[in-house]
């Protein structure tokens, strides 16, 4: 008898402990998320996230800088050019080229130039024309028309002209885009349809020309 009261006195001892002991785990790990939710209220720092900028998207076919070149005066084209800007060094810094539309007036011709670093591609839309290149300082016309592509490297005199009755159009990609490229010069020496173009002299046309990467052809004398 005294034997199961001892036990007894044992078996209860040893489940006060196990109480406690649970008690004491419960408060610890309930102190732990206390600790936890604390943290998680916290105010963080708002993080931003700088990225590069960057012009994109699809563009209307009125949409850019329209200008005339070389126009007969203020209110009439004649046989200069409509050139319409959709992408260049001012509106798209981050492309790597420039994209332009060209429309050369009846009778209308560039002046024979190249470029030391500038590559042009263009695709004729419509009319009728002559391109003219040079190879091994011969000079070749080529007839081009609605679809023809053409490409000029650096370094190659190079110009064309308008043989048919109707405006030749073409689009004209030019790599690198420069800020001093062959936009910024027709942009220099253009004007907006209505309004007078400056007036250059031979010397100072030279001049802007030579630093936009156009580089004229020495006129050949006789």
């Amino acid at each position: 008898m005294i034997v199961k009261k001892e036990f007894l006195k044992s078996f209860k001892g040893i489940l006060l402990f196990t109480f406690i002991s649970l008690s004491i785990l419960l408060q610890s790990c309930g102190n732990k998320e206390a600790k936890t939710e604390k943290v998680t209220e916290l105010p963080k720092e708002k993080v931003t996230i700088e990225t590069e900028k960057s012009v994109g998207g699809v563009m209307e076919p009125d949409a850019g800088e329209h200008l005339w070149v070389f126009p007969k005066n203020k209110d009439t084209l004649g046989s200069g050019g409509k050139l319409q800007v959709f992408m260049d060094a001012e509106s798209h810094p981050h492309a790597s080229a420039s994209f332009a539309k060209y429309e050369l007036g009846i009778g209308g011709a560039l002046p024979e130039h190249k470029h030391n670093k500038t590559e042009e591609i263009a695709y004729f839309l419509s009319g009728e024309g002559i391109v003219i290149t040079y190879e091994n300082e011969k000079r070749i016309e080529t007839s081009v028309k609605e679809g023809y592509v053409w490409y000029t490297a650096p370094g190659e005199y190079h110009s064309f002209k308008n043989t048919g009755n109707e405006p030749l159009k073409l689009i004209f990609a030019i790599i690198p885009n420069d800020k001093d490229g062959l936009i910024s010069f027709f942009k220099k020496v253009g004007a907006e349809p209505g309004k007078d173009a400056t007036v250059f002299s031979p010397e100072e046309f030279g001049k802007i020309a030579t630093e936009h990467d156009l580089i004229l052809k020495p006129a050949k004398v006789e």
